[in-house]
């Protein structure tokens, strides 16, 4: 009997060393099928497989955070409502906004003055509604709207549409400092409609009104900066000699008020004659000179700014 138990005892031990022997051989056998694969993996793919391993491996969101939300859309399914970021500025009836470069004026109606300073960004524009920049004498209804082919009335429905055209330093009677050869030191500003005492003049900035005369009203900021409205309706103010005013606080109503120094009234189109001074160097080095300035870029930046609100 002890004999046959120690020949049994043999041959399990033989038989779980034969166990383990398979076992080890079926590891090294995965072990090296593995090692292949992974060998085999052209270049190119194996770090996306290093990525794809490191991102399974990420820790999940600690206790009580709030995990993020999946993509809505995913890459090459974006949605086509939005809107792409250089889409058209529209004004107020839908129009798309466009203006044409500083110092690009009419064909024969003078030599312009280049300068795209935006003197003062944080002003607000001088109207209320929208408006239209362009020559009130050498479009239809000036009186040299025919040297460029627009003969008819200031009503006609080209006048009231973009885009905007400069017209500090138009030829006029007489010159000027910073327009010689030219003579027109402001830019006229169209209202939206051919409308007298209808649409409003704004004061752009806090002011005070220094001076009322004739045909025109004269703001003056704290740190000095002028501006002048022409030609809105003098007997419909809503400011005074000596008031203070604050931004976008009403002047009065565009019209087509001018006269002569006798009292005399001048004929003119309805429109806002704008004026801007402020200290201007004319080259490096150059005192500066305390002069009417061309605003057409600072105008264009204060009603891109009116749009987007």
């Amino acid at each position: 009997m002890r004999a046959g138990s120690e020949t049994q005892k043999g041959n399990t031990t033989v038989n779980l060393l034969i166990g383990l022997a398979i076992v080890s051989l079926c590891f090294l056998a995965v072990w090296w099928y593995e090692k292949q694969a992974v060998e085999s993996v052209p270049p190119q793919f194996a770090d996306e497989l290093e990525d794809e391993g490191s991102a399974i491996e990420e820790p999940d969101a600690p206790s009580g955070a709030i995990p993020e939300d999946p993509p809505d859309t995913l890459p090459g399914d974006e949605d086509e409502d939005i809107p792409p970021t250089d889409t058209p500025l529209t004004d107020a009836q839908g129009d798309v906004f466009a203006y044409l470069p500083v110092g690009d004026l009419l064909p024969l109606s003078g030599p312009g003055f280049v300068d795209d300073t935006v003197y003062r960004p944080d002003i607000v524009f001088p109207t209320e509604d929208r408006v239209f920049l362009n020559s009130q004498v050498y479009r239809y209804g000036g009186y040299q709207g025919s040297l460029n082919g627009m003969e008819g009335g200031q009503c006609e429905i080209a006048n009231y549409d973009y885009p905007w055209q400069d017209t500090f330093c138009e030829k006029r009677s007489r010159n000027q400092d910073l327009c010689p050869g030219g003579g027109h030191e402001g830019l006229d500003i169209r209202p939206a409609s051919c409308t007298k005492n209808v649409h409003w003049a704004v004061a752009v900035e806090d002011a005070r009104v220094i001076d009322v005369r004739r045909h025109w009203v004269t703001l003056q900021t704290a740190d000095g900066t002028i501006y002048n409205y022409l030609h809105l309706n003098m007997g419909a103010l809503e400011v005074a000699l000596g008031d203070d005013v604050a931004q976008g606080q009403r002047i009065g109503v565009i019209s087509n008020d001018f006269y002569n120094s006798d009292g005399s009234s001048v004929a003119t189109t309805i429109h806002l004659h704008f004026e801007m001074y402020e200290n201007y160097v004319a080259s490096d080095g150059a005192d500066p000179l305390f002069t009417k300035v061309n605003p057409y870029m600072t105008l264009v930046s204060a009603y891109d700014a009116k749009l987007r609100e």
